[in-house]
């Protein structure tokens, strides 16, 4: 993986403001044509739900690269404190750029627990394996996952993979504050 960029824009007022219900998407991604040459995009969508316990959300926008030759790069921590209490569930969805199904040895953990990905192929071993909630077929390299854990009482994410090198874009964790 080389170069690689990540940005953000709150698309709140044009979503949620435009009256319109429906599917919504991106194109055009400028970027170089060539080998290794890569754009893409997701939306995360924070909602509120009347319906559903009141909830803390708070959404990281990372853009860090995860493996390659540099043993610092083949783990990243981020830490979770500040959220409620910790035995709260708490909801994970992750956004990871450039996962490789075949190249096994990934792990998301929190508080050092492997979490086991709600989709894909459900490997706590694999969960870089070009999965995306929502999506059929092939995800071109696209991760979006979803995990399910308590937080613990110093939550803390790691990222970490032996033989894949990806972006880890974004993490949306939503933790629910009261019954």
């Amino acid at each position: 993986m080389g170069p690689a960029y990540q940005a953000f824009a709150d698309v709140t007022a044009l979503v949620s403001n435009s009256g319109k219900k429906g599917m919504w998407w991106a194109a055009d991604a400028p970027m170089r044509q060539g080998i290794s040459q890569h754009a893409g995009w997701s939306l995360v969508v924070i909602a509120t739900d009347p319906a559903q316990p009141y909830s803390q959300a708070v959404v990281l926008d990372t853009a860090t690269r995860v493996g390659g030759e540099d043993d610092e790069a083949a783990r990243v921590d981020v830490p979770l404190g500040g959220l409620v209490p910790a035995a709260a569930p708490a909801r994970l969805d992750l956004v990871t750029w450039e996962g490789d199904a075949d190249l096994r040895g990934d792990r998301v953990s929190l508080g050092g627990e492997a979490l086991v990905p709600a989709g894909g192929d459900r490997s706590a071993g694999n969960p870089f394996d070009s999965s995306a909630n929502g999506a059929s077929g092939l995800t071109f390299g696209v991760d979006v996952d979803t995990f399910s854990a308590e937080l613990g009482d110093r939550p803390r994410l790691s990222l970490s993979t032996r033989k894949d090198v990806v972006l880890f874009g974004v993490a949306a964790v939503s933790v629910r504050a009261r019954s």
